[in-house]
C-alpha cells in the first residue's frame, strides 16, 4: 500500500499516512483536531477543509449538502468524505460564523450617528411625479436633485445598462442607490429600500467582517476566518519575503487567497441571514499597512527595506470588481489610510474608536496582534509605534497553540501546593474541575490561556523571572519532550479531543517572552519620549485582548504598570473604526486629518530599545 504526506496548515504539522485514508482520520493521526460531531458520517457538514494542492478523491453527494458550489470551486470538501490519494496541503480554515444577536458583544460601543457614503431613494418615474417625461437616466437625476437635494449625478456603464433592462421590463418605480451623492451605483426594480454594508478589518492572523445595515447602523451579522496567507508566512515579514521571492505573482497569489476567503465569508453571511450579495453597496477596509498593500495588490516589497515606505499612504476609493470582491459590481470599497510604514490602517481604526485626540488626559492604547501597535498621547500630542510581537498571542508558533474557537483552553490555574491544573475551555462552561474527569474535552490553548498558564508557572515558581524551568520541582507534569525540551502538561491524553497530551514548552515561553518583551519595550520608549514614569489610563484593543486576565497580564508584564481598575478592553477596536467610517462618511475625513496628528517612532532608530527589550524579558520587568 502507498503511503503519502499530508500536511496540515496553519498548523504545519505533517503525517505520513496510507493511500485511501479520509483526512478526517489523518488529522486525529497528526493530533490536529477537525470538529467533526457525526464522527465521520457526512452527516454534520462541521468538518469543512480545503485542499490546497495535491490529489485526493472526487467530489461525493453527501458533501453538495453543505458545500455551496462557490466553496466547491475553491477547494473546499468535508474532511470525512475526501480520500487521500497523493501527497497534500489541507488547510484548516476555522470559520466563525456570529448571529446578530452574538454580534451585540463585538464592539465595545455604537455610533449614534448614521450617515452612510451610499443611501438609497425611493423614485417614481411615471408622469405624474416626473413631470414631462425624459430620458431615463436624466429623469432620476432630476428627482434626485428636485425631490431629495442631491447634487447632479454620474453613473457607471454596468448601472446604466441595468437600468435599460429595468426599462425593458416596463418598471417605473425604482430603487436608486447614491455613493457620497455624486455617482449613482445601482438601480433596482421596485422599492426596496435594502441598503447593506461590509467592515472588513484583515488581520495578519484573523480576518474579521460585519455584515452592516446602512439604513439604522445595526449590524446584521459578523464573522472572522484564519487569513489564508499565513501559507505563506506565519508574520507579516514572512509575506513581504514571500512577494519579493516571486515577483509579480507573489502578491498577486497572497491577495487572491485573501479576496477568495472573504467571498466565502461574504456569501455565507449574506445568504444565511436572507440576503443576497448584489444587496450589499458599499464596503470599508483596515488592516495593518503590508495586509493594506496586498489586499489592493500592491506588492509590500519596499516595506522590507530602510526607510519602509509604504507605496501609498492616503485612504482610497476603489470599485469593487476590480479587485475580484463579489457584492453589488458598482459598489466601492473605501480603505483606510496608513499612519506608517508599520503602523497601519487599523490603527487608525483604533484611534477612530477610542478617541485619544479627543481627551485631556494622556493615555496609551495597545492594538494586540501579530504586529502589535501601540498609541501614547492625548489631544495635544500623539506618538505611535509598531513592534513585532508575533504570532504568539494567537496560538501560532505555540506548540499546543490554537484559535479561541471551540475545544480551546481560554482560562488556567495552577495549584500552589500540588501543581495540579484547573481549566476552561471555550464552548462549556465552568472549570474542569466542576466536571466529570475528561468531560471538557480541549484541543489545544488559545491566546488567554496562554497568559494564564505563563502567569501561574511564574506564580507558583515552576518557572523562574529568567523564564526557565526549575530545575528543583518533583511533578509528574513537568517533564523532557520531544528533543529533550522541558514541557508541563496542562492536560492528560485522556482528557483531551485529540488523544494528545496538552503541554507548555520551554519553546512555547521563550516565544512568549520575546513577544512581550517587544510589546512592554515599544510602550517603554514611547513613555520615555513623553517623559512618562506612570500610565493612568490603557485601552487594550483587539480580539485577544478582550478575553485576557488584567491581572495575569501584569504578573507577566505584558505591559507597563497600570491599575487594574483603570485598563479597559475594548474589543476589535480596529473593526470599530471600520464600521464607524461605514456608517458614518464624515468618518472618513476625521480619519485623514487624525493620520497627519500622528508622530510615528521608529523603534529601530531607537537607542534606548535594545535595552528596555531586553529588561521585558525578565518577568515580570528588570526595574533599574
Amino acid at each position: 500500500m502507498k503511503s503519502y504526506r499530508v500536511v496540515f496548515a496553519p498548523s504545519f504539522k505533517e503525517i505520513i499516512t496510507d493511500e485511501g485514508k479520509t483526512v478526517l482520520d489523518a488529522a486525529r493521526e497528526a493530533g490536529v483536531y477537525i470538529d467533526s460531531q457525526c464522527n465521520g458520517k457526512g452527516k454534520c457538514g462541521k468538518c469543512r477543509i480545503r485542499v490546497i494542492e495535491g490529489k485526493v478523491s472526487p467530489f461525493t453527494s453527501e458533501e453538495t449538502e453543505f458545500i455551496r458550489q462557490l466553496d466547491r470551486a475553491l477547494g473546499y470538501r468535508l474532511a470525512c468524505m475526501t480520500l487521500i490519494t497523493g501527497d497534500i496541503i489541507v488547510f484548516v480554515p476555522g470559520e466563525n460564523i456570529l448571529n446578530a444577536e452574538a454580534a451585540k458583544k463585538v464592539f465595545s460601543k455604537r455610533s449614534n450617528v448614521v450617515n452612510p457614503a451610499v443611501k438609497s431613494y425611493t423614485i417614481d418615474l411615471s408622469s405624474e411625479e416626473g413631470g414631462a417625461r425624459h430620458a431615463y437616466f436624466e429623469g432620476i437625476t432630476r428627482i434626485l436633485i428636485e425631490k431629495y437635494g442631491a447634487g447632479d449625478s454620474t453613473c457607471n456603464l454596468a448601472t446604466l445598462q441595468n437600468l435599460a433592462d429595468i426599462v425593458k421590463g416596463g418598471e417605473d418605480r425604482v430603487t436608486v442607490f447614491v455613493w457620497m451623492d455624486r455617482e449613482i451605483i445601482a438601480v433596482q426594480p421596485g422599492w426596496n429600500e435594502t441598503c447593506l454594508g461590509l467592515a472588513l478589518d484583515v488581520g495578519t492572523t484573523t480576518v474579521a467582517l460585519y455584515l452592516c445595515d446602512l439604513k439604522n447602523g445595526d449590524v446584521i451579522a459578523s464573522g472572522s476566518i484564519t487569513n489564508p496567507q499565513i501559507l505563506f508566512g506565519a508574520d507579516i515579514m514572512s509575506r513581504i519575503s514571500y512577494s519579493v521571492n516571486h515577483p509579480g505573482q507573489g502578491v498577486k497569489k497572497m491577495q487572491g487567497e485573501l479576496i477568495n476567503s472573504v467571498n466565502t465569508l461574504i456569501d455565507q453571511m449574506a445568504v444565511g441571514n436572507g440576503f443576497s450579495p448584489q444587496q450589499i453597496v458599499d464596503m470599508t477596509v483596515v488592516g495593518n499597512t503590508v495586509m493594506h498593500h496586498i489586499f489592493l495588490g500592491i506588492a509590500p516589497d519596499h516595506l522590507g527595506l530602510w526607510p519602509f515606505t509604504p507605496s501609498i499612504q492616503g485612504s482610497v476609493d476603489v470599485k469593487v470588481r476590480e479587485l475580484g470582491i463579489l457584492i453589488n459590481p458598482s459598489a466601492y470599497v473605501h480603505v483606510l489610510p496608513v499612519e506608517a510604514g508599520f503602523v497601519g490602517a487599523d490603527n487608525v481604526g483604533v484611534l477612530l474608536s477610542e478617541e485619544p485626540y479627543n481627551q485631556d488626559e494622556l493615555s496609551l492604547t495597545i492594538d494586540l496582534g501579530t504586529n502589535g501597535e501601540i498609541v501614547l498621547g492625548n489631544r495635544e500630542t500623539l506618538l505611535c509605534c509598531s513592534c513585532a510581537t508575533g504570532p504568539a498571542f494567537e496560538g501560532a508558533q505555540i506548540s499546543c497553540g490554537m484559535r479561541a474557537t471551540v475545544g480551546a483552553i481560554e482560562k488556567v490555574r495552577i495549584n500552589t501546593a500540588t501543581f495540579k491544573v484547573d481549566y476552561a475551555v471555550v464552548g462549556t462552561e465552568g472549570w474542569a474541575s466542576e466536571h466529570s474527569p475528561g468531560d471538557l474535552k480541549p484541543v489545544g490553548i488559545c491566546g488567554s490561556g496562554i497568559i494564564d498558564t505563563f502567569a501561574h508557572l511564574f506564580k507558583t515558581g515552576i518557572i523562574g523571572e529568567d523564564g526557565a524551568f526549575s530545575e528543583n520541582l518533583h511533578t509528574p507534569r513537568l517533564r523532557k519532550g520531544q528533543s529533550d525540551v522541558m514541557e508541563f502538561v496542562l492536560a492528560w491524553e485522556h482528557e483531551t479531543a485529540t488523544g494528545n497530551d496538552i503541554v507548555f514548552t520551554q519553546r512555547d515561553i521563550r516565544q512568549i517572552q520575546l513577544a512581550k518583551g517587544a510589546l512592554h519595550g515599544g510602550c517603554r520608549v514611547l513613555m520615555d519620549h513623553l517623559k512618562v514614569t506612570y500610565i493612568n489610563r490603557m485601552s487594550i484593543a483587539g480580539a485577544f485582548g478582550m478575553h485576557i486576565d488584567k491581572e495575569n497580564a501584569l504578573t507577566i508584564g505584558l505591559f507597563p504598570w497600570c491599575d487594574p481598575e483603570n485598563i479597559t478592553m475594548v474589543g476589535n477596536a480596529a473593526g470599530h473604526g471600520a464600521y464607524l467610517t461605514l456608517v458614518d462618511r464624515e468618518k472618513r475625513t476625521e480619519a485623514d486629518r487624525i493620520t497627519g496628528m500622528v508622530t510615528h517612532i521608529e523603534l529601530a532608530l531607537e537607542e534606548g530599545f535594545q535595552k528596555e527589550f531586553m529588561k521585558a524579558l525578565s518577568i515580570p520587568y528588570k526595574s533599574d
